[in-house]
């Protein structure tokens, strides 16, 4: 799923302002061009190289601002390397830092409290230039939040649940959202909701899925797991358009779903659920993640098999379970002494061990998620995901959403291409490119245990 930052920003500037949009997932940042303000929007994972972009850009003049969620909590740290900062939502803060820049009166940090999701602005997606990612598809906000409180995740005691009124949703869809045309036309009509879960309230979804009905466009969102159970709500997610679904099942296991507060996913029903969410006409993406209080070597070595019983080859996203700073997970292993020594924000990219689980070794949970890498994303799995799945609806373009699904399910391998990397945390050095660069501006990692 592609950022859409970027657009969102530039929707808050002044219509005359001269944007140019660059997102590191498809093509480098050039470092020869000049601007007056640059925003940087990463990933905890990415501090270290962002910080290097902004001391080469502030060298040369220029003024740089960082945004998000690991900015908002690290404000100190960040304003060695930055002009300013922005915490919380953009949408009461870009437009006053700009103002104020304007003025030559920035302020070091913009805090300023959220105007709501009513206030959300349509994307610039007349910026997309879908050139530079033949695949990607525009991205829309109609919610933002969660109702409930994983124990890892980032918005858990952050953001409260909230959305924006129909009737604007489905307007931007209709009247400002530009298409891809690449491929023949194949994701024409197509795009995502860029929503942490959609499903945040049923009643919300499904009155925007009667209000998408008539607009006959083809979707995909990421929601919980308890959406799925709800089989009235996922016929008219389908007849709405909806592809594809992205759930965070998380664990197989019972005790490690407990071990995250995971409540929604319930797994006693999963293989009838998720055949009849295929036979609605609907594509399901799942994430898995290893190396929780709840894992043991022998429910890891039984992954496969248990995937098998219930059906299921579309995991799309392995991980190891990151305590990213600031979550109840990562208070938790704080206090029991329990972090890794010497990682950096490098480290909390949800692929690397950064602590020490309860039921297993450091070593063992490597073993098994590199193992897990390569079988989930193999050929063979990929082919029993096309026999058992292609032909489970013949509504319009679910087929195409099953067919390009085998790429993401390959792409489960890539982080296990890096033969040098240990997947622990404080072990693996930083990109060569970043570490050059940080020795010759005398920069230092931000060490976060």
């Amino acid at each position: 799923m592609q950022s859409s930052v970027p657009e969102l920003i530039a929707a808050l500037c002044p219509e005359d302002a001269e944007i140019e949009l660059y997102n590191e997932k498809e093509g480098d940042v050039p470092l020869d061009r000049h601007w007056d303000l640059v925003f940087f929007s990463y990933l905890h994972s990415f501090y270290e190289h962002t910080k290097v972009l902004s001391s080469l850009f502030r060298q040369r003049g220029m003024t740089t601002v960082a945004g998000g969620r690991h900015a908002s909590q690290f404000q100190d740290d960040c304003l060695r390397y930055f002009d300013c900062v922005v915490g919380g939502e953009p949408e009461a803060n870009v437009p006053q830092l700009v103002s104020d820049f304007q003025r030559g009166d920035l302020k070091r940090v913009y805090n300023l409290h959220s105007i709501g999701p009513a206030a959300i602005k349509p994307y610039r997606y007349d910026l997309i230039d879908y050139k530079t990612n033949f695949i990607r598809l525009p991205g829309i906000e109609a919610s933002r939040g969660c109702p409930f409180t994983c124990n890892f995740c980032v918005l858990t005691g952050k953001e409260k649940y909230r959305f924006r009124p129909v009737k604007e949703v489905v307007a931007e869809i209709e009247h400002r959202m530009t298409w891809n045309q690449n491929l023949f036309g194949i994701f024409d009509g197509g795009f995502v909701f860029l929503d942490n879960n959609l499903g945040g309230s049923p009643k919300y979804l499904r009155e925007l899925c009667e209000s998408l009905v008539p607009l006959k466009k083809k979707w995909g969102c990421a929601l919980t797991f308890n959406i799925l159970e709800n089989e009235e709500l996922v016929r008219l997610m389908a007849k709405a358009g909806c592809r594809y679904i992205y759930t965070g099942l998380e664990s197989l296991n019972p005790d490690s779903i407990q071990s995250m507060n995971k409540r929604q996913n319930r797994l006693g029903e999963l293989r009838r659920v998720l055949q009849r969410t295929y036979s609605s006409g609907i594509n399901l993406s799942f994430g898995l993640i290893v190396g929780s209080d709840g894992d043991t070597s022998e429910y890891l070595e039984k992954v496969p098999d248990y995937l098998a019983e219930i059906d299921c080859q579309s995991i799309t996203y392995l991980g190891i379970v990151c305590p990213f700073p600031g979550t109840p997970f990562h208070h938790q292993l704080e206090k029991e002494g329990r972090l890794l020594p010497g990682t950096i924000s490098r480290d909390y990219d949800g692929y690397t061990l950064c602590h020490r689980p309860s039921r297993l070794d450091v070593s063992e949970v490597v073993e098994h998620y590199k193992r897990l890498s390569r079988s989930l994303s193999s050929f063979t799995s990929i082919a029993q995901h096309y026999w058992s799945k292609l032909w489970s609806s013949d509504l319009p373009g679910y087929r195409t959403s099953i067919l390009v699904s085998a790429r993401e399910i390959f792409s489960v391998r890539n982080p296990c291409d890096n033969r040098e990397r240990t997947f622990i945390g404080g072990r693996d050095p930083i990109e060569e490119w970043d570490a050059r660069m940080m020795r010759e501006l005398r920069l230092e990692p931000q060490w976060l245990s």
